[in-house]
């Protein structure tokens, strides 16, 4: 019990933390995904301006053999909403199109809320929440970290906990800002 304690007070305080990072919308990455099949992705995300940040990804997965390859397109609203306990907390609500093309044609909208935290000059962790009417319809409870190695270089990686029948994603690349 003391040590959940503790644990849990470390993790809150570590959160909590103010740290001097700026969160940096305007990238390009690529890597590896599982997600059922595997394979490469690439991304890119772009702020417009002090509010709205478009973004979209390109999945290729195979899993013997079917190809099924994944495009993301939407956009990002910065809600400017502020944490009490962590003001340096971005909030944001996302909406955007999923659609599936290959071995498999099928086309949805998803919509849901996030959040991105620098937690040191270095580290950054984000998270959102989203549901897809793509695949019959799933939620998706999505966490990952940054460590930037410089200001321009990122690795990446991320796991998505999706509900029914979609399985869950691992994903892990570098990505450059600018």
């Amino acid at each position: 019990m003391k040590k959940s304690i503790i644990s849990l007070t470390l993790a809150t305080l570590a959160f909590a933390a103010s740290a001097q990072a700026n969160i940096k919308w305007d990238y390009v990455g690529a890597g590896y995904t599982d997600a059922g099949g595997d394979g490469p992705y690439i991304e890119g995300s772009f702020r417009l301006d002090s509010q709205w940040v478009a973004d979209a990804r390109l999945t290729l997965l195979s899993s013997g053999p079917a190809d099924v390859n994944l495009l993301q397109a939407g956009i990002n609203y910065l809600s400017g909403f502020k944490l009490d306990f962590s003001p340096t907390t971005q909030t944001y609500v996302l909406a955007g199109i999923d659609h599936a093309f290959g071995d498999a044609d099928d086309t949805g909208v998803y919509g849901g809320v996030g959040l991105r935290h620098p937690l040191t000059p270095e580290v950054e962790l984000y998270s959102e929440a989203t549901y897809h009417t793509i695949a019959d319809n799933y939620g998706s409870l999505a966490g990952g970290i940054a460590y930037y190695l410089s200001p321009d270089w990122a690795i990446r990686g991320n796991i998505a906990l999706n509900s029914g029948d979609m399985k869950n994603e691992f994903r892990f690349g570098v990505s450059y800002q600018f």
